[in-house]
């Protein structure tokens, strides 16, 4: 009965989206990018752009929007990016159920026509890019008081005059009806606010204008772009590609990156042949799993703009960072985040966060270089960590350095690189009840969201989900979740995610629990990114499960949002306490003589998850010495001519040093040498005179010194 209505309600939808744009002017028929839509069975497709077979690495996006643009009858079509294949349909086949266990598919994005109209004049070849699945915390800057059509929420936002709108929240009414929604307005998008942009249910679409008044027009050199520098990743390719050129320098393919108007470039590939491969997506939107390992190629993702200024005198260098968010996290350098004299915490919104460093000391990673035209590089590794406890994917790692003689200058390059040489290892401890007839059989795990896989090691920003399950065998009982603790391994650093209540501290790190059943095993689930502490790579999830006859009822979270925790009318007893600075959790008897007032209260279990998360393999652009000439020089080496700058009197001096060193070598040889050929001499005489005396039956002792005393004298003589 329900595929029926389904069913009824698709074609009804399509039959609207059908007439909408027929009776839409040639001039506002637009297309949405959609990602995040799970894959589905191909059964009338008809190929946009032939290839030839030989063509592997083809960029067809643009083809593909031009050859569906001149055909009335498409109406929607689907890139498949790893076989550079695109298909058209006559209807919009973007609504997808929402069933459970959904897998998205992430070498495939969606491309719909929609009507829009457009004042501007943006000529971008889609005008939204929509990500299903994804939301932007906070940063609502106006809600529409009725439901509408994605469409609508759409036109809203380009309608907007008193604030220019950058992206959209839209979340669907029902499961059964996903053509309209709530609409919410935002000055805000993920690049500007990128703690705020993460996973979320697949009711939410978030939803980004490509044709803000800062994407309008290409930046010229003399005009501000929010853009300032391109992140660095080696080795890598990134998989999807909207359009290639050829025979192209860096410079070259980074400026079609800069100027290109079809769509906003986010970053750009290179390889050893030359090929410039322009992206419209980059890695803070489809995670680290979008770069493969490819020897020789380069990929470069543009960085924002920082309000950062590094001043130096003889002794100190001080780096001054404006925020343009409510920032409360770290400046530090980098291997130094615990060492008070190099980092400094942030103060909240617009507040200028200020770290002195001593030049002269080895405190704070400053690495010193000096060039032979009198030129010293003092520089270090500054990392701007959003969240005071732990790193996420949106921090950011700079090169900052002050460069002492003639014309002395200061760069700065960004990147995001922070290495780890722990090993690969996870475990998990599960920890039953005692005492109980059926003892409810409880598990954590934490899973790719993609492949539902589970992972003992992820990258920083990788989709991931934290499951509790209560097996079928139990379904008695129903469970909920409270004080979630992730710390590193040890317990030296620590962060909570969720309260003694069961709701979330920080939604942009973790969000509330979800209760799902299924046969009667039931799940509590989070959808996160993966994040990390910045002396560790290990992070250790300890939570506390309690359980109730039937089932738990969810609580009201002060941010408005339901969570699976301990319901307020419950004994509050902190079940974790700081002894000497480590974390420790209560035995089992404690916890029930705890609650044992409480008859809803059957029992509570402790569980504990370990993970290695990583942090993807890119770097920050370099510093560049002089006034725009080419020369690169990051502790003493130029990457230009590919050639190690060392200081004329340490080149001396080294060559001095490995001359005398052969020298000794030399005369130690020689004069050993002769003192063994002098020896073996003298034993040979030696040897040679004994057999002599033996021969003649005389004995060693004959030729030894005597007394000779003579008939005539009393004398003694030798």
């Amino acid at each position: 009965m329900f595929r029926v209505l389904w069913a009824i309600l698709l074609i009804k939808a399509n039959a609207a989206f059908a007439a909408r744009l027929l009776n839409c002017p040639k001039s506002n028929i637009k297309f949405e990018k959609i990602i995040g839509l799970p894959p589905i069975n191909l059964n009338r497709e008809q190929l946009l752009v032939p290839l030839n077979q030989n063509e592997t690495d083809a960029a067809v996006t643009i083809q593909c929007l031009q050859n569906c643009q001149k055909n009335e009858k498409c109406q929607s079509f689907v890139l498949f990016y790893d076989t550079s294949d695109c298909y058209w349909f006559e209807n919009d086949q973007t609504f997808i159920r929402n069933e459970s266990g959904m897998e998205v598919d992430n070498a495939a994005a969606w491309f719909v026509k929609v009507c829009l109209q457009e004042e501007r004049g943006c000529n971008k070849s889609w005008v939204f890019e929509t990500v299903r699945g994804a939301t932007l915390i906070g940063n609502d800057t106006k809600a529409l008081p009725r439901n509408m059509s994605r469409s609508e929420c759409q036109q809203n936002c380009l309608d907007e005059t008193d604030f220019d709108c950058r992206s959209v929240k839209f979340r669907v009414s029902s499961a059964q009806n996903e053509t309209v929604g709530l609409c919410t307005l935002s000055n805000s998008d993920r690049h500007l606010m990128p703690t705020s942009y993460r996973v979320s249910t697949y009711d939410d679409y978030y939803l980004e204008n490509q044709c803000t008044k800062i994407r309008d027009n290409p930046p010229t050199e003399h005009q501000d772009n929010e853009y300032c520098t391109y992140e660095e990743y080696g080795d890598v390719a990134f998989k999807h590609k909207d359009l290639r050129l050829l025979n192209m320098t860096k410079d070259q393919c980074q400026h079609q990156c800069e100027v290109y108007q079809a769509f906003n470039c986010r970053g750009f590939s290179l390889d050893s042949g030359k090929k410039c491969i322009l992206h419209s997506e980059d890695t803070k939107l489809r995670g680290p799993r979008i770069l493969v390992s490819k020897q020789g190629a380069t990929y470069y993702e543009k960085a924002r703009c920082l309000n950062i200024t590094v001043s130096c005198t003889e002794s100190y260098m001080t780096i001054r960072y404006q925020p343009e968010t409510n920032f409360h996290g770290k400046l530090y350098m980098h291997g130094n985040s615990e060492n008070k004299e190099c980092f400094v915490v942030g103060q909240g919104k617009f507040t200028m966060v200020t770290l002195k460093l001593q030049l002269l000391t080895n405190e704070c990673g400053i690495v010193k270089a000096d060039s032979p035209t009198s030129r010293t590089l003092l520089s270090g590794t500054l990392i701007i960590q959003y969240n005071a406890f732990i790193q996420t994917q949106s921090d950011r790692l700079l090169k900052v350095g002050c460069i002492f003689g003639n014309q002395s200058k200061v760069l700065i390059g960004t990147g995001v690189t922070i290495t780890s040489n722990l090993p690969n290892k996870g475990s998990t401890l599960i920890t039953t009840i005692s005492n109980e007839t059926v003892a409810p059989v409880v598990e954590m795990r934490v899973v790719d969201l993609r492949s539902q896989d589970e992972t003992t090691d992820t990258q920083i920003g990788q989709e991931l989900q934290l499951i509790i399950e209560l097996k079928e065998k139990t379904n008695t009982y129903d469970l909920w979740a409270s004080h979630l603790i992730a710390m590193t391994e040890k317990g030296e650093e620590s962060i909570f995610l969720l309260d003694d209540r069961g709701c979330p501290t920080n939604l942009n790190i973790f969000p509330a629990l979800s209760k799902t059943i299924s046969n009667g095993t039931r799940r509590l689930i989070a959808t996160f990114q993966a994040f990390k502490f910045a002396s560790s790579p290990v992070v250790r999830f300890s939570v506390l499960i309690q359980f109730c006859s039937n089932e738990c009822s969810p609580i009201k979270c002060d941010n408005n949002g339901e969570s699976y925790g301990r319901r307020k009318r419950e004994v509050r007893t902190h079940l974790v306490e700081t002894i000497n600075g480590s974390k420790m959790i209560r035995s089992f008897n404690q916890l029930k003589r705890s609650f044992e007032a409480n008859s809803s209260v059957i029992n509570q279990m402790p569980l504990e998850y370990v993970m290695i998360v990583r942090d993807a393999s890119f770097q920050p652009d370099r510093l560049i010495v002089g006034n725009n000439d080419g020369k690169i020089l990051v502790a003493g080496y130029n990457f230009v001519t590919d050639e190690v700058c060392m200081d004329y009197s340490l080149v001396i001096g080294l060559i001095v040093t490995w001359v005398l060193v052969q020298l000794i070598f030399i005369i130690a040889c020689i004069c050993l040498v002769r003192r063994y050929k002098k020896h073996y001499q003298e034993e040979f005489s030696r040897a040679s005179m004994e057999d002599l005396n033996k021969n003649f039956g005389l004995g060693f002792s004959n030729l030894e010194n005597r007394r000779v005393r003579w008939a005539d004298n009393g004398d003694n003589i030798m």
